[in-house]
């Protein structure tokens, strides 16, 4: 996701990692194993992270959920109990996210808040509530705002019940087997399936949807957030299946659908197990890659984090890598730089700002305003949080404060050597975070092509910078609040609810990913030849 926003918040928040404190960077996924989110892996080929299942599940530096909620996943809660949790939780978020009524109105996010908690009327297990309070916190629209099982109640429900033991890709709201791992006589790779355990597959799609966090109203984030591993994560968590699995799937060969039954399986062996029996679709550990094709007119320049270091081994900086490399575009002459942000999940803002400055021959503006609601809020008795410095803010007219520092709203001067040539940026839906910050920048200022699927986070900026892990007392379930509103330095666009739209559309069928086929990188040699 990213790294906090300001030089001077950065030495008040050195400590928060070790206080439950989540400062956004390097990668956007959440501890807990059951969030929204699961790590990008590399699906297609040509080098680059393609679509899986997210994200990415995000965090860097939060704190690892207590070990002291062993018990908790068979353990039914009183009504009271958990009517308590839901207020705490609407209470933190109405309190303390800045963008809450961003995208869905209050009015409406009211009724939400209002129906859930009067359903909450009879005894339930942790996993229930969980069912009650996903899709009201997935209403706010907002892709870092998130809710989570504690890990171990997580881990004791999978290895009680077991999950599905196929690696599904959702493609234009149709779940399809990528990798089939359940031994099983028949492959189900490239299958579609038609329903499990009696469900239909729209409805387990639909209601998975429906409770995974996103910006706006993006589908592609959502969609890559249901797909790979978290859909069997979810099939148990948030539809209530749990293996055995009956999965009915269409056999195009002989034009019906069949059915085969499947027991469920151990998460991590299924991991370990893709891990050996696919190793292309593990994500590479270089964090920054530079190729030259047709001798060197054209460079391809693979950013798949904006982390501090640019190689696996940590010796490299980002920004070094940057300089190296736009150093050797000019050297070769290149004419057209085609730029691989796909599944890139974001990172430190800084590094987004400093790439973009490599390709504008004029100062930019990036960010308008970073806004926060409070120095202070009452549920910082579940949660501590770093201290906002008095002189770091300044009030607003609608009583939020903004923030106050020259670092980021100041000019953005250009880097030399400038790439003045055509550029093509390659995008998914989990590019996100800083990194949807930046394409914003780029198509706002007219730098560049886009290929690929709608980008991952909202053209007008996200809710993100520090993310504290609240623990609610009775049921333990996490929340991941967003306390920092960013506005990006943009305007004019439409689409205010949505990101980055392609200018070149690229779709899959699930066969070509079968095949590893890279459609985004081709489509763009094939612009860059013209």
């Amino acid at each position: 996701m990213r790294s906090l926003m300001t030089k001077e918040w950065r030495e008040n928040l050195r400590w928060t990692a070790s206080l439950g404190v989540v400062i956004l960077c390097v990668t956007i996924f959440l501890p807990c194993p059951v969030s929204s989110f699961e790590s990008p892996t590399q699906e297609t080929g040509q080098g680059h992270v393609g679509a899986t299942g997210n994200p990415s599940p995000p965090s860097v530096g939060a704190k690892e959920p207590p070990s002291t909620t062993n018990g908790l996943t068979g353990k039914t809660f009183e009504p009271s109990q958990l009517q308590a949790d839901f207020r705490i939780a609407r209470q933190a978020l109405e309190e303390g996210h800045p963008g809450i009524y961003r995208y869905t109105p209050k009015k409406e996010l009211d009724r939400l808040f209002d129906q859930a908690e009067k359903s909450l009327t009879k005894p339930m297990t942790v996993v229930e509530f969980y069912r009650v309070l996903a899709p009201v916190v997935a209403a706010i629209k907002c892709g870092h705002t998130d809710v989570s099982l504690p890990t171990d109640c997580l881990k004791s429900l999978t290895a009680k019940n077991r999950v599905l033991p196929l690696y599904v890709r959702v493609l234009e709201g149709k779940a399809y087997v990528l990798r089939d791992l359940s031994g099983a006589p028949v492959s189900l790779a490239g299958k579609e399936i038609r329903s499990i355990n009696g469900v239909s597959a729209p409805k387990i799609v639909e209601k998975m949807l429906a409770a995974v966090s996103g910006d706006g109203d993006i589908k592609s984030v959502r969609t890559r957030r249901i797909s790979r591993w978290a859909f069997s994560s979810h099939l148990l968590t948030l539809v209530g299946l749990s293996g055995p699995y009956e999965v009915a799937y269409w056999e195009p060969k002989e034009q019906r659908e069949l059915t085969i039954m499947l027991a469920g399986a151990d998460m991590a062996l299924l991991r370990e197990t893709a891990r050996s029996k696919f190793p292309q679709d593990e994500r590479p550990k270089e964090a920054g890659e530079l190729t030259f094709m047709d001798d060197g007119a054209i460079a391809v320049l693979t950013i798949r984090g904006f982390d501090e270091f640019a190689d696996a081994g940590h010796k490299k900086s980002m920004a070094h890598f940057y300089q190296e490399s736009f150093d050797a575009m000019s050297k070769k002459q290149s004419k057209t730089l085609i730029l691989d942000l796909r599944s890139n999940p974001g990172g430190q803002d800084e590094l987004g700002k400093r790439l973009l400055s490599y390709l504008l021959d004029k100062p930019f503006k990036y960010y308008e305003e970073l806004v926060v609601n409070a120095r202070e809020f009452s549920f910082q008795k579940y949660v501590k949080l770093p201290a906002i410095p008095e002189d770091s803010v300044e009030l607003r007219a609608d009583g939020k404060l903004r923030v106050n520092s020259p670092s980021v709203y100041g000019e953005q001067q250009p880097s030399e050597p400038t790439f003045k040539g055509k550029v093509l940026i390659l995008m998914n839906g989990d590019s996100f975070s800083a990194t949807a910050e930046f394409l914003s920048i780029a198509h706002f200022r007219k730098r560049a092509e886009f290929i690929g699927e709608e980008s991952g986070g909202a053209y007008y900026g996200n809710n993100s910078g520090v993310v504290p892990a609240l623990t609610l007392p009775n049921t333990k379930l996490i929340i991941y609040l967003p306390l920092v509103a960013y506005y990006m330095a943009v305007s004019g666009y439409k689409a205010q609810a949505h990101g980055v739209i392609p200018d070149h559309p690229v779709r899959y069928r699930i066969e070509e990913l079968l095949e590893g086929t890279d459609k985004e990188l081709a489509l763009a040699l094939k612009l860059a030849r013209k």
